[in-house]
């Protein structure tokens, strides 16, 4: 969920805690699930955004993902992305990436995230950034302070990373192998994908028709992600279309790899 602003650089507002809570009521949470231990300590994630605001984190969007179990409705895992006006990169900004649950699933988790606002598409970097878990034993508001600092200092070294990505530019043998890799981290067996790699590399809009590493990594994430790419099934041969990947494990995995495989590329160009 997010608010549309057409008039602001990021092109939306930040939410209010009511906008959390109607998209997602898990946040909410003012007890644990049942099953959960005696040591668990409980605190709302609702109170960690209250948190995070007062450090200058403004939420922006958020989503839970559907509870199988119907005892686990409105415990169950939730990702909420904020953003901070310092930094605002020009077309991007760095983003602190939140996932937690109350039904013991995970533990408080940030991630640093990218935020394209041409596309409305927020990535996750991969493990050369340190995943920050804080465990709900114990639990220490503070610690919540200590990872947003954290995601702070990350900020420079990640923004020389895509300066250097949009500096790259590949050749369509090196834009093939790219999206042949990309292809591998969403289908074990790629001959199983409904469709050939290189549909990954067709732009969403004109303005990602250039052939470097930056633009042809936001297509290949975008096609993955938001789906949308038309193929057959490998097995009956029916015409499908890829779905949007609405699982925040499946996002969060995908969205770390694809960004370790593209510093992976641009390190094989700089050599």
């Amino acid at each position: 969920m997010f608010r549309p602003n057409r008039n602001r650089l990021s092109s939306y507002l930040p939410l209010t805690n009511q906008d959390i809570l109607d998209a997602a009521p898990s946040v909410g949470a003012v007890s644990p699930h049942a099953e959960v231990s005696d040591r668990y300590q409980m605190i709302p994630t609702i109170a960690i955004v209250d948190m995070m605001r007062k450090e200058g984190w403004q939420p922006m969007q958020v989503s839970e993902v559907r509870a199988k179990e119907e005892g686990r409705r409105g415990f169950q895992k939730h990702l909420i992305r904020f953003q901070h006006n310092d930094l605002i990169l020009g077309d991007e900004a760095i983003d602190a990436v939140l996932v937690n649950s109350h039904d013991r699933s995970c533990a408080y988790q940030f991630f640093t995230g990218v935020y394209r606002f041409i596309c409305s598409n927020g990535m996750i970097v991969g493990d050369t950034f340190e995943r920050i878990s804080i465990r709900h034993m114990n639990f220490q508001p503070e610690e919540v302070i200590e990872a947003s600092y954290k995601i702070l200092d990350d900020a420079p070294a990640i923004g020389e990373k895509i300066k250097e990505m949009k500096s790259i530019a590949l050749t369509d043998a090196e834009k093939a192998a790219y999206a042949g890799a990309a292809l591998q981290l969403v289908y074990d067996e790629t001959d199983q994908a409904p469709y050939r790699a290189e549909k990954l590399l067709s732009p969403k809009r004109s303005y990602d028709r250039d052939p470097d590493l930056w633009k042809t990594f936001n297509s290949v994430q975008e096609n993955i992600m938001k789906g949308g790419i038309r193929g057959l099934n490998p097995k009956t041969r029916k015409p499908v279309t890829t779905r949007q990947i609405t699982s925040i494990d499946k996002n969060v995995k995908l969205n770390r790899a694809l960004w370790t495989l593209t510093e992976k590329m641009m390190e094989l160009k700089r050599g």
